[in-house]
């Protein structure tokens, strides 16, 4: 009877399911889980046969790195310095008429303190402005979260000097999508990068990210600038990350943004990064590279020329 019983549930399970095009299975805890039948090989009441010496992975968890308010799972805190109380992602970003050099004390002029974020609660991802060039500001480098967009045509009218009006600015229409821009040094081989880390400092497997040049490098690589030249065929914008393991050795991945004078080959739109082969790091650290450069003090000081501006979003972390 033990065996009969069985084979007669499957047998009625079995005539159902030619009946219908998916089924459900209800659990204690009151969740139902549908199924597919055309996805169903078989059913089987008995356990399938598990190799000990290979275990079955469980399926890994993720949590991703978005910069929308909804997903802010962080305590509240203040930015000291600036006054500013930070509930949600929203609170963190400079107001659309403050992008302009000094114009936001959130992120300008912070000697004392740093403008700081972290995702906890969710990926734990952390950043905070570096020192450098004697502040914590951002024209040392850093993270900044934005939703302020420009398109082309707003642009193509503001010259040199109005194009840093947009520093914050991601290239299109407005939307309600949140992202973190970022500067970097301009200094050649500068040691001070930007950087994403893991609050408790353990390694985890960053899977992919989102990336996409922004307003003032797309208007300077078109143009050029008081500083730079409009791109032609021999230039390039590269961006490179830098993972560090655990036991502080490094890999790295190298984001080309643009190749040559053609915007069309330009990453102007938002690009999926595979970040799966820098393996578990316990940071990543950002800096840009360009074949156009500009040397003061006989050669000794060497700087990019165009403006080293990126942005990231959806960050995707294997818990």
């Amino acid at each position: 009877m033990k065996r009969i019983l069985p084979l007669l549930i499957a047998s009625v399970v079995s005539v159902a399911l030619l009946a219908q095009s998916s089924f459900y299975i209800y659990k204690l805890d009151g969740s139902v889980e549908q199924y597919l039948v055309d996805e169903v090989e078989r059913i089987s009441f008995e356990a399938p046969e598990v190799d000990p010496d290979q275990p079955i992975d469980p399926e890994p968890q993720v949590a991703v790195l978005t910069f929308e308010d909804d997903d802010a799972k962080f305590p509240a805190y203040t930015l000291d310095y600036c006054g500013v109380d930070v509930a949600t992602w929203s609170d963190l970003i400079p107001a659309a008429d403050e992008q302009y050099f000094d114009g936001s004390s959130m992120i300008y002029g912070a000697d004392g303190a740093p403008y700081t974020w972290t995702d906890a609660g969710n990926t734990g991802l952390t950043h905070t402005f570096p020192y450098n060039w004697g502040t914590y500001g951002f024209a040392g480098g850093g993270f900044v979260i934005s939703h302020h967009y420009v398109t082309l045509e707003e642009l193509e009218n503001v010259g040199t000097a109005g194009m840093y009006n947009y520093q914050l600015s991601a290239l299109g229409e407005k939307t309600d999508n949140t992202f973190a821009i970022a500067y970097c040094d301009s200094k050649v081989g500068t040691d001070v990068k930007v950087e994403l880390a893991f609050e408790d400092g353990v390694a985890r497997q960053i899977n992919k990210m989102l990336v996409v040049m922004t307003a003032l490098p797309i208007y300077s690589l078109l143009y050029g600038s008081d500083f730079s030249d409009a791109y032609d065929d021999d230039d390039y914008l590269k961006l490179v990350i830098t993972g560090y393991a655990e036991d502080g050795s490094t890999q790295e991945i190298e984001v080309m943004l643009a190749d040559g004078a053609d915007p069309s080959t330009w990453v102007v739109d938002w690009t999926e990064v595979d970040l799966s082969s820098l393996g578990k790091v316990t940071k990543l650290a950002f800096h840009m590279d360009e074949a156009q450069q500009i040397s003061y003090d006989g050669g000794e000081t060497i700087y990019y020329k165009s403006p080293l501006y990126f942005a990231i979003d959806d960050v995707e972390v294997q818990l």
